[in-house]
């Protein structure tokens, strides 16, 4: 995109910015692809450019919405995630994950921003010193090292600021509460309160002050900038869509769903039909506590919506300094320094006994006769006190009941009682996640002579982590409080208290809801924080040299500029320490699953790089023939070596129209998260396809993953399964092949006007990255038997993949995996001075998805194609066509307005068959329309106005049987669409 004035850049077609000198303007690297030193260089890479102009008038306060509007870039984590949020803002270009995405400040690293995970935390660029942002979509790995598979998103800071500024800007949500019937009946059908009418949340107050100057004659420039942030939180309840977990109906519709940790308490245990022994239907009943120490029969499913977050709340910190110093011509030493602190709290519904404890002491004083009665009759007595044969009773394995004995001598009998029980008493879960980084850099550049140039610097950055768990409650302290007996006197005490095991322990009551409820006392005892933290950081120390070789005579005979060439060498070092406290070492926190443990590990890796650019037509019988080339060479710590290397071509044969093409291998070398992670049990899964209906002799694949015939296994009312996530150091870097081509119109006849076409193609072999619980499940379901699918499939002893930490799927990180996506951009811009009225500016970017696949690497298994599709195996929303465009005008009285237009195609859920519920089986194309004002008042005051989703949308919704976790959250894909209704900000920019 043309930029005609320093305040009119807009999203459009870039050709790569003019370079002069070393390719930097003042401290600014601008990523074009190339390090080569040549005047007038433009891109042969597809770039898009995002500018100043358009941070403010969408709003921007959280730079991850600014470039997720973007049709390049998928949704990543953010602030509208809770449920397995990591408190950071994450970019994902073309949907190939976060960490193929390699971020830059300045066109240097950013340093990995959370110890889950290699990618970048961009909460820590501040939205009001935003000069441009760079995003080069394909591989670029040769050029900017390893994570470069999908392409690099630079943010170019406005270092060279003068004067004094400060910016500040209040934002807030505004909806109107209209839901349709299908939402409305199925709260009404379970008798849910929801908002209705107009409300107003969310708000986010944003300050930046920023001052710069230069000194000694000019030689000399230091800049620095502080920031605040606040971001008020938005719960579910809040919205009339969201205000319960809904579930796609068959009917058609939504019902009400939610999870069997309910406040009532809901129980399984073992039951015969017929009531007796040996019946051939023995199996798994559910029940619940009735008022009166009663159990009745059935579940009742809690709506934990209402205390979720649909926007966290956060506090952010930034501060930053850069300087340079020109001593000479060869020696201009630069530093920066930025700094971070951001503290959010993710929040879900409350803890309790999520099936963690799964038996009950025959002589309870608690329990009723009844409730006696059924979890103490013979066919429900253990058979063992291996953990391990938990669901092993007299009644399904003919065996003798086991007898325990405590410390005190007393003999006593357990019966199989896993209890669900919501803690509705001691408040939500919160989990406070904080993160500290620091990225300091120092470097020397200058100019040799007129051929050679140079650039070293040494860069570290680091990321403080810290988490504190509240509200969960602890397992072993459960198991304590509902192990109760008579301590002789006629008081119900825990068998901890008589035995002097744990004094401190309190009864939890819970078997009379309605009638008794437990005491708080009970609650403080088993409510217990966990404690996490952890360090990332990152070292590069890199040097290299750029020399334009025309001056040795070392050209084409019809070029005007001689070869260039960039010779280079890097060093980077990558380390992790994350240490977890004995509740999330133990895994005693009845909400988090299997354990977390302490993890720590370093690589590094030293590379050698070159690119040589050679001009072989300029201004002659074509107007301009480039071809560029370039190689890295990386040798890693771990003992894999890899070559990325890249050929592009540029051809003009007017000035009015240029073709492009390239192609890049790329790699993504495993990050100290890939090869160290801690293995572990976690939410991982939607579906359980065996769940729900008697196995049958012909359910195949049910009886390969452990099942037997006449088994019924009982479904996850919160559609919520496990998984077995975590490291592995036996990783190798993945490869990638990219290649482009396109072309690009700059008409002389239309001044202002440019546009580009580009076809791009990525394919990834080998990629780091686990085959996914749903996908698994899918190959192995009730009437496929695939043995490697079906071996991945571990069930816990009642048949249950979320019953238990003992049942789950294994997908743990692999070197198997292929991903590929292809499709064609379009972009243009139009910037034009209309007469003494103003200056019209219109700009389009879109991008048409031709594929979007990926497949776990197993031979004879197809891939599996997402385009057009979401849902449990694709994810996030993957539409076809995705485009935005606007149109503004500014005035020459300093008014200006301008309208976005954002486009999302449809989508169809990604396991789609006669039997989906039609509320689940697909969004609609969505559209939302944006509307900005700015003023300029004098030369020092610039007001901004605006309104984003202006007709106040509601985003698409689904059911919790396509709705995945870390990427679905309040029925809907919240980073993809607009899920808070109209966004309105008000602004002002003061500048001396």
């Amino acid at each position: 995109m043309a930029q005609d004035s320093d305040d009119q850049t807009v999203v459009g077609p870039v050709e790569g910015a003019e370079v002069t000198g070393d390719g930097a303007v003042g401290n600014q690297i601008l990523v074009t692809g190339t390090r080569i030193k040549q005047p007038n260089l433009e891109s042969a890479s597809p770039v898009t450019v995002v500018g100043a102009a358009e941070v403010a008038q969408t709003g921007t306060t959280r730079v991850e919405d600014l470039v997720n509007s973007l049709p390049q870039v998928f949704a990543g984590q953010g602030s509208t995630v809770s449920n397995g949020s990591t408190g950071t803002a994450t970019l994902n270009l073309r949907g190939l994950g976060a960490e193929r995405t390699l971020v830059l400040v300045n066109g240097r690293r950013l340093v990995p921003g959370d110890p889950s995970t290699s990618a970048a935390d961009i909460n820590v660029i501040p939205a009001a010193m935003i000069q441009r942002v760079d995003v080069l979509t394909g591989g670029a790995s040769s050029v900017y090292g390893a994570d470069a598979v999908a392409g690099v998103v630079n943010f170019v800071l406005d270092t060279e600021f003068e004067g004094f500024k400060f910016d500040t800007q209040y934002s807030f949500y505004n909806h109107n509460n209209r839901a349709g019937s299908d939402v409305t009946n199925a709260l009404d059908a379970r008798g849910f309160p929801y908002p209705r009418g107009m409300g107003a949340d969310g708000g986010t107050f944003d300050a930046t002050l920023a001052f710069g100057s230069s000194f000694d004659d000019g030689r000399g420039h230091a800049m620095g900038y502080v920031g605040y942030r606040k971001i008020n939180p938005v719960t579910q309840n809040k919205r009339d869509y969201s205000a319960c977990a809904l579930s796609g109906a068959a009917a058609g519709g939504y019902t009400c769903g939610g999870s069997a940790t309910s406040p009532n308490g809901s129980v399984f245990y073992f039951d015969s039909p017929t009531g007796l022994p040996g019946d051939p239907d023995f199996t798994s009943t559910a029940g619940q506590f009735g008022p009166n120490r009663t159990l009745l029969p059935g579940t009742t499913a809690y709506n934990f919506a209402p205390r979720n977050y649909y926007q966290r709340p956060d506090e952010r910190y930034t501060a930053g300094v850069f300087a340079d110093y020109e001593i000479s011509p060869a020696l201009h030493p630069y530093m920066e320094f930025m700094f971070m602190d951001d503290r959010t709290v993710a929040q879900i519904a409350e803890s309790g006994n999520f099936g963690n404890t799964t038996s009950i002491n025959c002589d309870n004083p608690l329990l009723s006769a009844e409730q006696l009665g059924v979890f103490c009759d013979t066919e429900n007595l253990l058979v063992s006190p291996d953990p391990d044969r938990a669901f092993d009773v007299v009644g399904n394995t003919g065996e003798a009941p086991f007898t325990f004995v405590d410390a005190t001598g007393t003999a006593y009998q357990r019966g199989a009682a896993q209890i669900l029980r919501r803690n509705v008493e001691g408040g939500p879960r919160q989990d406070d996640l904080q993160h500290t980084s620091y990225r300091a850099v120092l470097g020397l550049r200058g100019d040799l002579d007129p051929v050679w140039s140079y650039d070293a610097y040494y860069l570290y950055g680091r990321t403080n982590f810290a988490q504190t768990y509240l509200n969960d409650f602890s397992v072993s302290r459960l198991q304590r409080a509902l192990d109760v007996v008579d301590d002789g006197a006629g008081n119900a005490v825990c068998r901890s208290v008589v035995d002097g095991t744990d004094p401190n322990c309190v009864p939890y009551d819970i078997f009379s809801p309605g009638t008794s409820a437990p005491s708080a006392d009970a609650i403080n005892y088993l409510a217990v924080p966990g404690f996490s933290r952890g360090i990332v950081s990152e070292q590069v120390a890199s040097a290299y040299v750029s020399g334009a070789l025309g001056n040795y005579g070392i050209q084409s005979p019809w070029a005007s500029e001689g070869v260039g060439i960039v010779l280079g060498a890097e060093y980077r070092k990558e380390s992790l320490d994350f240490q977890s406290d004995i509740s999330f070492q133990t895994g005693d926190l009845a909400g988090q699953g299997a354990p977390t443990l302490p993890v720590s590990g370093s690589f590094d890796v030293k590379e050698f790089f070159t690119e040589v650019r050679l001009p072989i037509v300029q201004d002659s019988w074509l107007s301009e023939f480039y071809l560029t080339g370039g190689y890295r060479y990386s040798d890693y710590s771990t003992g894999a070596t890899t070559d990325t290397y890249k050929i592009e071509g540029e051809l003009a044969p007017i000035r009015d129209i240029r073709f492009r093409a390239g192609y890049n291998r790329a790699v993504r070398a495993p990050t100290v998260q890939d090869l160290f992670a801690p293995q572990r049990v976690a939410l991982d899964g939607s579906t359980d396809p065996c769940s729900g209906a008697p196995i049958a002799a012909g359910d195949i694949g049910c009886l390969a993953s452990g099942l037997e015939v006449g088994d019924i296994v009982a479904p996850n009312p919160a559609s919520q399964y496990n998984g077995l996530i975590g490291g592995n150091p036996d990783l190798v870097p993945e490869i990638a092949d990219t290649y482009t081509v396109g072309v690009v119109v700059e008409p002389t006849f239309l001044p202002g006007f440019s546009a580009s076409v580009d076809y791009f193609n990525i394919k990834v072999e080998g990629a780091i990255q686990g085959i996914g619980a749903d996908t698994i499940l899918e190959q192995c379901d009730r009437d496929t038997a695939d043995p490697f699918f079906c071996g991945l499939v571990v069930r816990d002893g009642s048949g249950s993949l979320w019953r238990s930490s003992n049942g789950y799927v294994e997908d743990l990180s692999q070197n198997i995996g292929k991903l590929a996506t292809s499709g064609i951009d379009v972009q243009a811009g139009y910037n034009r001075q209309i007469g003494s009225a103003g200056r019209l500016s219109f700009s389009f970017v879109g991008t048409w998805l031709d594929s979007n696949r990926f497949n776990p690497g197993v031979p004879g298994l197809e891939d599996t194609e997402c385009v057009g599709l979401y849902g449990n195996i694709c994810g996030t929303p993957t539409p076809e066509w995705r485009h935005q465009a606007r149109v503004g005008f500014d005035f020459t009285n300093g008014v200006g307005a301008s309208v976005r237009w954002r486009h999302f195609g449809a989508v169809d859920l990604d396991n789609l068959s006669a039997t989906t519920p039609p509320g689940i089986a697909g969004f609609d194309a969505q559209n939302y329309f944006d509307l900005a004002f700015t003023f300029e008042v004098g030369d020092n005051y610039n007001f901004r106005l605006g309104a984003n989703n202006i007709l106040d949308k509601s985003p698409p919704l689904t059911g919790q049987q396509a709705c995945p976790a870390g990427f679905c959250n309040g029925n809907t894909f919240s980073q993809v669409y607009d899920a808070l209704g109209r966004y309105i900000y008000a602004g002002v920019t003061l500048d001396f």
